[in-house]
């Protein structure tokens, strides 16, 4: 047993996920081989979100190729790699902002590979948000977001407050960073429902994005 976890301290060692050329945040376990590895071992089974580093206008199709939903893919990829969540291989992610495709509250309809029978978690914490993924838009929250690790600073989500997409409220689906059009944030700072959505920006105002990380289940969500 001992040599097999030496073994697979020396690969992840040796992996592009412990060797990069990525600047680490002092959090990231995946920074750490050692941290790696015990994450891998004893991190608890949940989806996780987590924020981006930076904030963005209210133009959200700008990465990608040019339209919401690659682009918020594009975002929530690129953060993955320097966000500090406790579970280093969770590396299939999903953005938590509304869009005509896709609703938060329904990501199982689109990507269909998330688990639904596994607690949501803070990123950097592991602190149990919702039993489940469906309760978190409807049920108060166990702690807030800020609580869990995820910091004080509001987000955007173009949902209404039990993440549906809010046709109207989204800087015209994502295109817009002027204060022609609005967007509706949430904030990590309230837990009962709603948080999802407590105000109206305008676009040209900056705001994270939230993101999960999840393990993928085969055949479907489970």
């Amino acid at each position: 047993m001992k040599l097999r976890i030496l073994a697979l301290l020396f690969f992840c060692i040796l992996s592009n996920g412990c060797i990069s050329d990525k600047i680490c945040s002092d959090q990231d376990r995946s920074c750490n081989p050692v941290a790696s590895l015990l994450s891998l071992i004893s991190a608890p089974e949940g989806i996780y979100v987590y924020s981006s580093t930076p904030s963005y206008g209210g133009n959200l199709s700008i990465l990608g190729a040019g339209n919401l939903d690659s682009s918020l893919s594009t975002i929530c990829k690129q953060e993955r790699a320097f966000a500090p969540i406790l579970d280093v291989g969770c590396q299939s992610v999903a953005p938590l902002v509304s869009t005509l495709l896709v609703s938060a509250n329904n990501l199982t309809s689109f990507y269909t590979d998330i688990p639904t029978n596994l607690p949501m978690r803070g990123g950097p914490t592991g602190t149990i948000l919702a039993d489940d993924l469906a309760s978190f838009f409807t049920v108060d929250l166990h702690v807030t977001l800020e609580a869990a690790g995820l910091g004080s600073t509001d987000f955007w989500t173009y949902g209404d407050l039990n993440g549906n997409y809010a046709s109207g409220v989204t800087c015209n689906d994502g295109s817009d960073n002027s204060n022609a059009f609005t967007g509706y944030v949430g904030t990590p700072l309230a837990s009962a429902v709603g948080w999802n959505s407590v105000f109206a920006a305008g676009c040209d105002q900056a705001y994270k994005v939230f993101c999960i990380c999840y393990r993928p289940v085969s055949g479907g969500g489970g």
